[in-house]
């Protein structure tokens, strides 16, 4: 990712975070050793959680902006 913003930045920590809770709960640090199977969970895991970290930013703006504006 070329420049990303402050909202890239804090997705890739949290994928990161969730990486490293998966390697730790597969026991295998390994990747080559991991099966295929393994390595999609993995790539899974780091893509949901950084789509997932992104979808809820903007929610939280969202919700911000409506408080924000009068009714």
């Amino acid at each position: 990712m070329v420049d990303p913003n402050e909202h890239e930045r804090a997705a890739m920590a949290t994928a990161s975070e969730r990486a490293g809770e998966f390697i730790e709960a597969l026991g295998q640090t390994d990747m080559a050793r991991w099966t295929p199977e393994q390595w999609r969970q993995f790539i899974e895991v780091v893509c949901g959680a950084y789509v997932d970290a992104l979808c809820e930013q903007q929610a939280a703006l969202n919700a911000a902006l409506a408080r924000a504006r009068p009714a």
